[in-house]
């Protein structure tokens, strides 16, 4: 079996390209001359993303891309490879939740959720090794979790349970695949602004009580932030290391800022903003906006 030249010109895929983390890896592995193909629901914000991969030096194929419907994960993987190239990379980025507690959810809403996450993750990573068995070169199937997965948080439930799941279908992957030359990482993100979900709920009401609760919980300690191009970062170094050796678990997440921490809901509140948004004036805002504007909340 040939070694796969980790930092050569590869072809890479990305599920929820169209915005924030997934739009951010779209972009540094253009940088690096790679093709990259990218796919998300709203096809109309994926050439946005487009533009950035060109821009930055990358080739890009943009198609329509559901994770939840098998066939259209084939049909995304059949055209990327038209286009691009044999896949030699997996990004499995694609997330939806709301925030609330459980016996608030539709049975539709929790479906929503671990099937975009969970199943998502394993028909995208299914037809990855696929291709990367029939090249017999190697690859990487990398994916995206949340310190949900590990942390017990309220008001996240169905989302931290579908990355859960992610995480066991990793570790055991990992196991299935050894002597194939194709590595499975797990990036685990911490709380990281602009997220798609995150930013939608700020517009239900939901995001105020649940970030309140999270604070008095000890989940959320401090106004630090990754931004989408942190997360980005993390997995170009993942996905770029020389063959013979992996990342198992990556985990990501912000340092606090230097300073005292906040000791109330409302010091949290005015310091999210001071240190994510200042041209904004605290007093003239409530709690509940302050704290949602940010998108506080584990990736």
């Amino acid at each position: 079996m040939t070694e796969l030249d980790r930092k050569r010109d590869r072809v890479a895929v990305i599920s929820g390209a169209g915005t924030g983390i997934g739009q951010a890896i779209a972009a540094k592995l253009g940088s690096l001359g790679w093709r990259v193909g990218v796919g998300g629901r709203r096809v109309e914000l994926l050439a946005d993303t487009a533009a950035l991969v060109e821009q930055a030096g990358g080739t890009c194929a943009a198609h329509p891309l559901d994770v939840t419907d098998p066939a259209s994960v084939e049909r995304f993987f059949g055209a990327v490879e038209v286009e691009l190239g044999a896949i030699s990379v997996v990004v499995n980025n694609a997330a939806t939740a709301r925030y609330g507690p459980l016996d608030d959810f539709s049975p539709e809403e929790i479906e929503a959720e671990v099937a975009t996450k969970l199943l998502g993750s394993l028909y995208m990573a299914r037809l990855g090794i696929q291709t990367m068995r029939r090249g017999g070169n190697g690859g990487d199937i990398l994916f995206i979790t949340s310190l949900a997965a590990v942390q017990p948080w309220p008001f996240h439930l169905p989302y931290a349970a579908a990355n859960a799941g992610v995480e066991q279908a990793a570790r055991t992957l990992r196991l299935e695949l050894e002597g194939t030359g194709i590595r499975v990482t797990m990036l685990r993100c911490g709380e990281t602004g602009g997220t798609d979900f995150a930013t939608r709920e700020l517009t239900t009401g939901r995001m105020g009580p649940a970030s309140e609760h999270w604070f008095r919980r000890g989940l959320l300690r401090h106004a630090g932030l990754m931004t989408p191009e942190m997360v980005a970062d993390a997995v170009v170094a993942a996905v770029t290391l020389p063959a013979g050796y992996q990342y198992e678990t990556i985990a990501v997440m912000p340092t606090a800022p230097i300073g005292d921490l906040p000791h109330t809901f409302d010091d949290f509140g005015t310091a999210m903003m001071q240190a994510h948004m200042p041209e904004h004036d605290p007093s003239h805002s409530g709690v509940t906006e302050t704290t949602g504007a940010t998108g506080s909340v584990p990736r």
